[in-house]
């Protein structure tokens, strides 16, 4: 299979719940198409650098999957279809990989995080003992 991330940019001013709809529709044609997730993150709401469709602003979301070469075709069809959804792009990460293997370097990477969220962080030797220097300005006497 082939490793894929696709990252979309949805319109901003639609409700909690059809913003959850609509990012199950489009793991679900992810799923309809024989593909496997791998991750999904959400970016929350961003200024876009230029207006897109007359929005300043978007919701970012990033897909990680795996899929045969047709899934990506399927996945933009309705992205493009959707008029929810007003910009989207998608890469290919890797040509031939095992999805089992991802899953659980993705299971890892979470619980790593978990852990390090946990503990409290302690300030280092380096930061600790650094000496404090003033910010740097406009030197007194230069006319």
């Amino acid at each position: 299979m082939r490793h894929y991330e696709t990252i979309y940019i949805v319109n901003p001013n639609l409700g909690e719940e059809e913003y959850r709809d609509l990012l199950k529709k489009f793991s679900g044609v992810i799923e309809k198409n024989k593909g496997v997730m791998i991750k999904s993150e959400e970016w929350g709401t961003q200024r876009l650098a230029y207006e897109v469709k007359k929005f300043d602003k978007g919701s970012y979301v990033l897909v990680n999957y795996c899929g045969d070469s047709g899934i990506t075709a399927e996945l933009e069809r309705e992205l493009k279809l959707d008029d929810k959804i007003l910009k989207f792009q998608t890469i290919k990460i890797a040509h031939e990989v095992n999805p089992e293997d991802l899953l659980q370097k993705e299971r890892e990477a979470r619980k790593e995080t978990a852990v390090a969220q946990e503990q409290p962080s302690e300030p280092s030797e380096a930061t600790a003992e650094a000496p404090v220097t003033e910010p740097r300005g406009e030197e007194k006497g230069d006319a």
